[in-house]
């Protein structure tokens, strides 16, 4: 089983997604830790980070 983490770029950090090549949102992204994730945490180019919650309004909620 893998496991997925949120993570974002340290400050000053450009990280890429080794599977798609574009540069690690700044507000972060859920990525499956692997090899590579560990390495760049490891290297401290990472932060494993809790996602935000975001407000979710019900569909048909007229406020």
């Amino acid at each position: 089983m893998t496991t997925q983490q949120h993570v974002k770029p340290a400050v000053g950090c450009l990280v890429r997604d080794p599977d798609t090549y574009e540069a690690l949102p700044v507000e972060g992204k859920l990525v499956e830790m692997n090899s590579y994730w560990l390495r760049k945490e490891a290297a401290g180019d990472i932060e494993i980070v809790e996602p935000a919650v975001q407000d979710l309004k019900l569909k048909g909620d007229k406020q």
